[in-house]
């Protein structure tokens, strides 16, 4: 038999979804102390009365925790349905596989060759009845082949979009993070 008719490794595809989704629960995770942090701060500040110490509390500093807190949340989010999108991905790639093994073992049991994701007769002399067999056989197992490639193929061009739609939401959040960065702090009151 010639080699895999559809190519890619749905085992590690599965892998690196369950790692994505692994990292986003630790963000969450984070998030929800960073929450709890927050939540104590803004008590404390309704407790003060005095006030000097009112003035000297980190009002601006708990905006921008806040603002860190919401791209925390929503990164984690976007890794969450990385993730999932390529564990649904590896789970089409192995059905893409099941069904190119048995397109292959079809295409081979009726004396058959695959060129790339063409079925094509050998070459070389033939019976008369065994070169009509095969002609006859090839529309059906052709259809077979294009099943298997066309299933990956849908499967290849939702995991593309959902990734180009995922680089975009990143890319935003970097620079949000980057803009926030660069912004200077807010003035220390004393």
């Amino acid at each position: 038999m010639t080699a895999n008719l559809i190519q890619g490794d749905h085992v590690s595809c599965s892998r690196v979804g369950g790692a994505l989704r692994r990292e986003s629960s630790r963000l969450l995770h984070h998030a929800r102390a960073l929450e709890d942090a927050l939540g104590d701060l803004e008590a404390a500040q309704g407790r003060i009365t005095d006030g000097a110490a009112l003035a000297t509390a980190p009002i601006g500093s708990m905006a921008t925790a806040a603002a860190a807190l919401r791209e925390l949340r929503a990164t984690a989010d976007d890794l969450d349905e990385a993730g999932a999108a390529l564990q649904r991905y590896a789970t089409d790639l192995a059905e893409g596989h099941e069904l190119g093994r048995r397109a292959q073992r079809r295409v081979q049991s009726a004396g058959l060759l695959l060129e790339g994701t063409r079925v094509v007769e050998p070459w070389g002399p033939a019976a008369a009845q065994e070169a009509e067999r095969r002609r006859a056989q090839a529309p059906e197992v052709q259809s077979r082949v294009d099943l298997a490639a066309a299933h990956v193929g849908r499967a290849r061009g939702r995991l593309e979009r959902e990734v180009t739609r995922l680089t975009e939401a990143f890319s935003a959040r970097s620079q949000a993070v980057v803009s926030a960065r660069l912004a200077p702090l807010p003035p220390h009151r004393r």
